[in-house]
């Protein structure tokens, strides 16, 4: 019977210790699954960053060519 009885406590201590293992991959998971959260999140915002910067470029140039435009046409008037 005290044969019997250390057998399951010593099982009990492996079961424990692999739980507590078990337990702290989990957590390594959850802290790696917050980390890419926040990494995809963090490259979102620099997408619409960028993306906002590339239609404020786009309006700039159209502007710009606008103006070129306006400025070629009032040159011609002063050719002789």
């Amino acid at each position: 019977m005290n044969d019997s009885t250390q057998e399951v406590k010593v099982a009990l201590n492996e079961m424990s210790a692999g739980n507590k293992a078990i337990l702290q991959e989990i957590k390594n998971l959850q802290n790696a699954t917050l980390i890419m959260k926040d990494s995809v999140s963090e490259m979102s915002i620099g997408a619409r960053r960028i993306n906002a910067t590339g239609a404020t470029l786009s309006n700039v140039a159209e502007e710009m060519s606008n103006s070129i435009d306006k400025i070629g046409n009032q040159i011609v008037l002063f050719k002789v």
